[in-house]
């Protein structure tokens, strides 16, 4: 991901976890979910692109056209998936399977051995996806569910 790739997905990562903390009730004023969003986003990315184990990809179709983003981070032997988009003009399409699937490769190659997500109750089509990638729910909260997978040797 380059610097100016990463600035558009800064806008959109915070733009969309905040009408998320909306659509959660998790947070009731824009303003203050926007707010929320972007303080997580920077404690967690604060040297941005150079964050340590941390790792954002701009996810291409055969063509070269940009139909998303990942972002996941490494914590010893665990990984994190902290945001994910496939564009909706490219979803159903399978690039979120196909995705997940080299993103547990990425992950195993880099040490890991397992993944960890967090996704909102109300995203079936995300929830679909990663109980279809045998992701298990290890954590059950009211707007939410954390989901882990142990990576295969």
């Amino acid at each position: 991901m380059s610097e100016n790739e990463f600035e558009k997905f800064k806008e959109w990562s915070v733009n969309d976890y905040a009408e998320d903390l909306i659509k959660s009730k998790m947070s009731s004023d824009k303003e203050a979910a926007y707010q929320i969003a972007q303080k997580e986003f920077n404690e967690i990315l604060p040297k941005g692109l150079s964050t340590e184990n941390n790792f954002l990809y701009v996810i291409v179709n055969q063509s070269l056209e940009e139909v998303g983003f990942i972002w996941y981070e490494k914590e010893n032997t665990s990984g994190f998936i902290c945001d994910f988009l496939i564009t909706q003009n490219y979803r159903n399409k399978g690039y979120g399977f196909q995705t997940m699937k080299w993103i547990e490769k990425d992950a195993k190659d880099k040490g890991m051995s397992k993944l960890r997500l967090s996704v909102f109750k109300f995203n079936e089509p995300a929830c679909n996806l990663y109980n279809k990638l045998n992701y298990k729910i290890v954590e059950d909260n009211e707007e939410n569910v954390i989901m882990e997978k142990i990576l295969e040797n």
